[in-house]
Order: C-alpha cells, then structure tokens, then sequence
C-alpha cells in the first residue's frame, strides 16, 4: 500500500503569483503537464503523461475545491488506479513569500468490493495503451514436471500505475524545486 505524500515548498513570490502559476493552464502546462484545466469547482480535466517513450497517458482530475488564492484540491486517477487520490494545494502567505504545501492522499491500491468481486468472475481489463504490458505467466513445478517444462498456475496482472509512481518517487519534488521557480521567475519577469 502506497502513503499519503507530503511537501512544502517556499517561494519569494506573493500568494497572488504563486496561485495563479498553479492554476493558469498554460503556465501549468509548462511547470507540471499538458492540461484543460479550469479553476472552477466540478470543471473535469485531463493531465497528459508523455514523459516515458512510448508511454501517453492521461490522468483524469475533477476540481472538487477553490478558495483563490489558499487553497485548490482535485481528484486524480489514472488508467492504473482503482479509485481517485486527492491532490491538495494550500499557500500560506510568509515573511518574504509563499509557503506551499502539497499533499497527494488516498494512495491506496486496495481494490474496491465491487472490482474485487466482478474481478473474481472475469479478468481484469487494461485499458487499450496498456492492454499486454503487464501481463504475466504463473508457473510451478509439481512433482510430475521436470525442470524444463513448467506447468502454468495461472495468469495475473501488475496493478502499479506507472504515472502514480513517477510522481511520488521525486516526480513532485522535481516539479515543485526545479520547474515551478522557472516558470514563477519568468510569470514575474512578463508581469
């Protein structure tokens, strides 16, 4: 099971700049992913993940709160994951800045009951880029078997997102230390 992440990032930047480099879509392009984002609570949007070769992929996000400029949250889920995580972003004004703070939750990768037992019945589908990447061959030795003949136990299908894992091993942290300042230091210089 995957843990909730948590990050804090200063910028000498007001709320105001800050905010509006993570909610301007173009600007959010840059720093983060290509998007149709919108800041407006229910507006449904997409994330596209193109930065493994041969890898597109979309993560589907809802704006589910806005308070400009404190706070911005939205649902995330890609292909591989059973049910959406949170993505919560929260800026604290500070002496000489901005404090913000991003917190990625519900990373389970528990299946739900309802999966689970539709899962039970019939294989689970992938969606069409990654039908076949994943699957895998069970095998066993039985004591009729020689080594050279393995006897097939049965087929089973990793359950890791690709995307999911990017982000929470350094994925945020890059974006947030390296790309976010040259895109607020550049927002600056043309505003």
């Amino acid at each position: 099971m995957l843990r909730d992440l948590k990050k804090e990032v200063f910028y000498p930047y007001p709320p105001q700049r800050v905010w509006q480099v993570l909610t301007n879509r173009h600007t959010l392009a840059v720093w983060l992913m290509e998007n149709d984002f919108e800041p407006r609570v229910g507006h449904k949007f997409r994330f596209l993940y193109s930065s493994i070769p041969g890898l597109a992929e979309s993560i589907d996000c809802e704006v589910i709160e806005l308070d400009e400029p404190k706070r911005l949250s939205f649902t995330w889920q890609d292909s591989m994951m059973y049910r959406p995580s949170i993505v919560i972003w929260t800026l604290k004004p500070v002496d000489g800045g901005t404090q913000l703070q991003l917190e990625h939750k519900g990373l389970s990768q528990e299946p739900d009951q309802t999966r689970l037992s539709a899962s039970l019945h019939e294989p689970m589908r992938l969606s069409q880029p990654w039908q076949g990447r994943f699957m895998h061959e069970s095998t066993a030795l039985t004591a009729h078997s020689t080594m050279l003949s393995p006897i097939p136990v049965g087929r089973y299908e990793a359950l890791n997102s690709v995307i999911l894992s990017s982000f929470l091993d350094g994925g945020w942290d890059f974006r947030l230390s390296e790309r976010m300042p040259q895109v607020l230091v550049s927002f600056a210089s043309n505003n």
